[in-house]
């Protein structure tokens, strides 16, 4: 639970599906995190540019800008953040993939809440 003494966070979390957003939400929120949603890739770089994130949350296919254009995006404006691409695909090109744009890891679809909270942890610490 949130800690008088933790670091506040925000999350960006990038889904065209509503339910995911909300099954992410449900899952770390309580943890103490602020939450910022958005339905596509253009979206997402639209609060980008509004604010910094400590981590950003991302599906791969989505209409308009996916998930690959937006991993691209976030390496050419040298976003700082890490980013966690969240998929139902498993191949290794496409974990390769990921991997060469920049995402720090991929979590299977559906979001397993512990594993999400236990990597989100990881990443920002406590």
């Amino acid at each position: 639970m949130n800690e008088p003494n933790r670091t506040p966070h925000t999350i960006l979390v990038v889904d065209d599906s509503t339910f995911l957003r909300k099954r992410v939400r449900q899952a770390l929120q309580d943890e103490g995190y602020t939450l910022v949603e958005a339905d596509s890739g253009v979206s997402a770089l639209r609060e980008i540019d509004r604010q910094p994130f400590s981590c950003i949350l991302t599906d791969l296919v989505m209409p308009g800008m996916d998930g690959f254009g937006l991993l691209a995006e976030i390496q050419k404006r040298h976003v700082k953040a890490p980013v966690v691409v969240l998929t139902a695909d498993i191949q290794k090109s496409t974990h390769d993939r990921c991997t060469a744009l920049g995402a720090l890891t991929l979590l299977q679809k559906p979001v397993n809440p512990r594993e999400l909270r236990s990597v989100m942890s990881e990443i920002l610490g406590g």
